[in-house]
């Protein structure tokens, strides 16, 4: 069995797709079977168009490929998988959804809906080990959102966090393994800029599709420049991917007019007594 498979790139992130129809079904990339006698690099070309509408698409750069066996109906089967990269126009719309009309198991018409997902949270999230070749794959722009994974990734948050959130601010009372930066459900992450740290969030999970934007900073000597603007759309990214619909947020009240435009209202979702204003944002 020979698959050509496609990974989708903007500075968003990846291109992938679930099923809604099917929610059991884990995420994916496009791709599909390659026909008798039909070059690969058709093969990739025809079923991402197939299955994303967007047709005509050029610049397939070969990533690599993999084989592995499997088993199905009591028999062993051979996997030939071909990765190619794609780099996509920015200004396509955060998701959409398309009718895969010619599935490769036959039967009626398959609803994808496609999205960006994070590149560094791909792998682990991609179908039957898929994401094998995104190590492959080019730096995607000029920033990155990522988890903290080594001490200089800790160093770098905790400094930036501590300088522009309380030495700025008058206060020394910064904490920086506190209870709830080790919940698993809260994620510690670092914004980078060409590889060097700039700025830092936390996003926490909540059920029902929630998720809190917390402790967001940019380092002092690159503040104004837009930076603050790309992180936010970053942690939209990665909310929207980890299932999120609606963000959270606690601003300062001298933050309030940067969260308005970019969609976020005034609303209350925790109840105290906080120096903070409540705001939220429905995304999708």
């Amino acid at each position: 069995m020979e698959k050509a498979l496609i990974y989708g790139t903007t500075s968003r992130g990846l291109l992938v797709f679930d099923e809604p129809n099917f929610p059991e079904v884990p995420i994916q990339v496009p791709g599909g079977t390659v026909e008798p006698g039909e070059q690969v690099v058709d093969a990739a070309r025809r079923e991402f168009g197939e299955e994303t509408g967007l047709l005509g698409r050029t610049g397939f750069r070969l990533l690599g490929d993999s084989h592995r066996t499997f088993e199905r109906n009591g028999g062993h089967h051979d996997l030939h998988r071909t990765y190619f990269h794609l780099p996509l126009e920015d200004d396509l719309p955060e998701t959409w959804t398309h009718f895969e009309t010619k599935p490769s198991g036959g039967g009626a018409p398959i609803l994808f809906r496609f999205f960006w997902i994070d590149v560094a949270l791909a792998r682990a999230r991609l179908d039957l080990g898929s994401g094998e070749m995104l190590h492959r794959l080019p730096p995607i722009g000029r920033y990155d959102l990522v988890l903290i994974e080594n001490a200089g990734d800790q160093s770098a948050y905790h400094r930036i966090r501590r300088t522009v959130l309380f030495e700025a601010r008058g206060r020394s009372d910064y904490i920086p393994e506190g209870p709830e930066e080790i919940k698993e459900q809260n994620l510690s992450l670092i914004f980078k800029l060409d590889g060097e740290p700039i700025g830092t969030v936390r996003l926490d999970q909540r059920s029902g599709g929630r998720a809190i934007v917390r402790l967001v900073a940019i380092a002092s000597d690159v503040q104004r420049r837009g930076h603050g603007a790309a992180l936010l759309r970053h942690v939209e990214h990665l909310a929207l991917s980890l299932g999120a619909r609606e963000l959270l947020v606690h601003s300062a009240p001298d933050a309030v007019g940067f969260y308005q435009k970019f969609g976020f209202a005034r609303f209350d979702f925790e109840a105290g007594d906080f120096n903070s204003v409540q705001l939220h944002k429905m995304i999708e």
